[in-house]
């Protein structure tokens, strides 16, 4: 069983159980149900339903997973032999939701609970393997520092107020 929807411009494939890259709904928190109404085509096996455009008392419950970016996609516009070279680069935000439940004409299939667990586990390991990646901030290292009972390091004061009375006077 799978249908059809239409959020934020763009068309997906929903089938129970299966996570999709939807771009970013902000006001949605993690962990919240979404409705999609916008089901454009509805199959059970047997037969298809299709809108025109959207399905009437149609509707796809989606549980918001996670908020991310995808990858940076970079251009470059380049004139030969005038010095001319710009370079962007985007990144475009998404929200993975996860599809838990589909009804339409009727008929309507629920997700496995157990589905979810692993969704959510498998959300949280990528999370973590993400923050592994980070360097830590300077006030991350002093409380982790004091944390293990080093003395942090002192700030020189002495050089700093040589600059800036030299700067003064």
């Amino acid at each position: 069983m799978y249908s059809i929807v239409e959020t934020g411009g763009f068309q997906y494939r929903a089938e129970i159980g299966k996570t999709i890259k939807v771009p970013s709904v902000a006001e949605a928190a993690v962990g919240s149900i979404l409705e999609l109404k916008s089901v454009l085509l509805f199959a059970d096996g047997e037969s298809i339903s299709v809108g025109t455009p959207v399905l009437e008392k149609a509707s796809v419950k989606v549980e918001v997973l996670s908020h991310d970016r995808f990858e940076k996609v970079s251009t470059v516009k380049k004139k030969r032999r005038t010095r001319y070279e710009r370079r962007h680069g985007h990144r475009q935000g998404y929200t993975e939701v996860l599809v838990t439940e589909i009804s339409a004409a009727g008929k309507s299939a629920k997700m496995d609970p157990q589905v979810a667990v692993r969704q959510r586990a498998r959300i949280a390991a990528l999370a973590k393997l993400k923050e592994q990646g980070k360097p830590l901030t300077r006030k991350e290292k002093i409380a982790a520092d004091i944390a293990a009972g080093k003395e942090p390091k002192p700030v020189r004061k002495e050089k700093f107020l040589k600059k800036t009375a030299a700067k003064e006077g």
